[in-house]
C-alpha cells in the first residue's frame, strides 16, 4: 500500500530560469543616447545642414504680417537672430527693412557658413558667427544693452529643458531696457509629437529625438510662460496656433500646433545687470576691438539667425515632416 500511494505522486518540476538579455521596452531613450544627444548636439544639427544645405526649410516671409510693428518705426533697429540656419529670418528682414541690421548666430558651423556665402549677405548689415548659448557668453559677440529684438523661431525647442534658461539670460544680457523677443516654436499635442511618442523617442516630458539626431521639445504655455517670467520677461502676447495641413498624394490630413509669443524684458529685470558688470564686460571688450566681432553700429553688426519655422506647413517625405 506504501508503495502504490509513494508511487503515485508526482514530482512537480520548477520551470527553467529565464535569463533577460534585451532590457524591458520602454517608451523613453535610454540615458546612454540621452547623454549622447546631448554632448553631439552641435554634431547632429551640423551633419543636417551639411546634408540639406539650405533647400530644407522656408524663407520666413510671414514676420512683417506677424510682427511688424516691432521691426517699424522710427529710427534704426538691431536685431538678433537665435539659431539663424541658412538664414531663413535674416535675410527676409533685412529685404524688408532697409534700416535694419541683424546679428545672426547659430552653434553649427555648416549654418553659419550658408548665412555667409549666401547671395544676399552683406556685411554692413549683417554679422553671422558661431556662439552656443547653452554654454558660451553671448556678450563676448554683441555689446550689452545694444539689441532691440530678439528672434527665436522654433530654436529653443532644440535646446534640452534644463539648458533653456541659461539661453535666455544670455540673451537678457545684450538686450536693450524693455526690449523684445519675438517667439514662434512647437506646441504640446502636435502631430510630430504624436508621432515621435508612437516611435519611443520620447527623452524626458515633451522632450524627443528624431531619426536623426536632432531633438525637439514641444511646449506647453504654463511651462512656457513660468520659464520667461522666472528670468525676467513679461508676456504681452501669447497664443496656440492650430492648423490642418492636408497632404493629397498621401491621403492624409496633419494636425499642426504651434505657440506664438512676444516677451519684453521688464525694467525690474534689467536693474539687476548692474553698472558694474555692464562696465567690465564693456572694458573686455576695448581689450579685443581689433578682431571686429562686436559692433554697436547698425552698419556693422551681424545677424544671428535661426532655422525655419515651416515645415510645420507640410513636407515632402517623412524626414521633412519630422521637423515641421
Amino acid at each position: 500500500m506504501a508503495s502504490d500511494t509513494q508511487g503515485s505522486v508526482e514530482l512537480k518540476q520548477e520551470p527553467p530560469q529565464r535569463i533577460q538579455i534585451y532590457p524591458t521596452p520602454s517608451n523613453e531613450v535610454p540615458p546612454f543616447w540621452r547623454l549622447k544627444y546631448e554632448r553631439e548636439a552641435k554634431k547632429y544639427w551640423d551633419n543636417f545642414y551639411k546634408r540639406h544645405q539650405d533647400r530644407f526649410f522656408k524663407d520666413r516671409h510671414y514676420l512683417d504680417k506677424e510682427w511688424g510693428q516691432y521691426f517699424s518705426g522710427a529710427g534704426k533697429k538691431v536685431v538678433l537672430e537665435i539659431g539663424c540656419g541658412a538664414g531663413n529670418t535674416v535675410f527676409p528682414l533685412v529685404a524688408t527693412y532697409p534700416d535694419i541690421y541683424v546679428h545672426a548666430c547659430d552653434f553649427s558651423p555648416r549654418a553659419v557658413e550658408l548665412v555667409k556665402t549666401h547671395k544676399d549677405f552683406i556685411e554692413t548689415r549683417v554679422n553671422a558667427f558661431v556662439c552656443d548659448l547653452t554654454a558660451e557668453d553671448l556678450t563676448k559677440q554683441i555689446s550689452p544693452a545694444s539689441v532691440d529684438i530678439v528672434t527665436m523661431i522654433f530654436v529653443l525647442s532644440a535646446v534640452s529643458p534644463e539648458k533653456m534658461s541659461q539661453v535666455l539670460q544670455n540673451i537678457k544680457m545684450v538686450l536693450k531696457p524693455n526690449g523684445f523677443v519675438l517667439f514662434r516654436d512647437y506646441a504640446a499635442g502636435d502631430l510630430a509629437q504624436e508621432r515621435l511618442a508612437s516611435k519611443d523617442q520620447k527623452i524626458s516630458e515633451n522632450f524627443y529625438v528624431r531619426g536623426d539626431g536632432t531633438r525637439a521639445f514641444y511646449f506647453s504655455e504654463e511651462f512656457l510662460r513660468k520659464l520667461v517670467k522666472q528670468i525676467g520677461f513679461d508676456t504681452k502676447e501669447h497664443s496656440i496656433h492650430c492648423k490642418q495641413v492636408e497632404n493629397r498624394s498621401r491621403e492624409i490630413v496633419m494636425n499642426r500646433r504651434w505657440v506664438q509669443a512676444v516677451f519684453q524684458l521688464n525694467s525690474l529685470s534689467y536693474s539687476s545687470i548692474t553698472e558694474t558688470e555692464i562696465k567690465l564686460q564693456l572694458l573686455s571688450k576695448e581689450s579685443s576691438k581689433s578682431d571686429n566681432r562686436v559692433i554697436e553700429s547698425a552698419t556693422d553688426s551681424e545677424i544671428d539667425v535661426s532655422e525655419g519655422i515651416i515645415e510645420m506647413f507640410g513636407m515632402s517625405n517623412s524626414r521633412n515632416e519630422a521637423h515641421c
